[in-house]
Parts: C-alpha cells; sequence; structure tokens
C-alpha cells in the first residue's frame, strides 16, 4: 500500500515539474523564435503583496512601443521598492508582442529550468527504480 501512495506522488511530482515546465517555456518560445526587441521603460511605481507578514514590491514600467503606451510589472519582488520610481530601466520583448517585455535575467531562467529538469529527473529515476 504505502509503495503505490509513494508512485502516485512521484507521479504527482513528475506531472507538476511538466506543467511548470511547459508554462514558462511557452513564453520563452516566443521569445527564443522571434527577434528581440529592447526598449526604455520608466519605473511608474510599485506593486505591493503582502509575503510572511512583511511586504515585497514589483516595480511597474510604462513604455511606448507599436505606436501605445504599454504597462508590465516586473515578475520579481523585492524587500523593498527597486529601482526608484522615474528610473529608466532597458526592457526586452519578442517582436509583436510588447505585453511580454521583462527585465533580461538570463541567469535566473536558466537556473529555473535546470531546477525544473533535473528534479523531473530525479523523479522519472525513482519511477524507473532507478533510485532507492
Amino acid at each position: 500500500m504505502l509503495r503505490v501512495m509513494e508512485s502516485y506522488f512521484v507521479m504527482a511530482g513528475i506531472a507538476l515539474c511538466a506543467f511548470a515546465l511547459w508554462t514558462i517555456a511557452r513564453y520563452d518560445w516566443v521569445r527564443l523564435t522571434r527577434p528581440s526587441h529592447k526598449v526604455s521603460a520608466q519605473v511608474s511605481g510599485h506593486r505591493t503583496i503582502d509575503s510572511d507578514g512583511g511586504l515585497s514590491y514589483a516595480a511597474i514600467y510604462h513604455f511606448a512601443a507599436d505606436g501605445c503606451q504599454h504597462i508590465v510589472i516586473d515578475q520579481a519582488y523585492y524587500p523593498t521598492p527597486r529601482p526608484v520610481t522615474g528610473t529608466a530601466v532597458e526592457l526586452d520583448y519578442p517582436a509583436g508582442r510588447p505585453e511580454l517585455a521583462r527585465v533580461p535575467r538570463p541567469w535566473t531562467w536558466l537556473l529555473v529550468y535546470t531546477a525544473l529538469i533535473y528534479a523531473g529527473g530525479i523523479l522519472t529515476a525513482k519511477m524507473a527504480g532507478w533510485l532507492p
């Protein structure tokens, strides 16, 4: 009975890793297959969330691209509002998709993909019986 429960948890973990990879890769595929555009954006404020009893801040960027004004919110939250409101920041976005603009953080995304692939590999090895 315990072995069956363990295999369900391992399968659920593999499914979760696969779903997380698909979720982030669907937009990164667009970034990889289209030419990249750079745009200068201005920090117009910060989104605030309450996390673990403290506040976290994500920058809100305003910029003009393709003849329209766009607003994007940074994907990274910090314990203090940074960068400071009014600061100019360079964003990247795939051609024709300015709503996908973000601060370039290639090492962060490499780490995220590596962690998900590693976790999925370990769980797959466990499921195949290659690990105790």
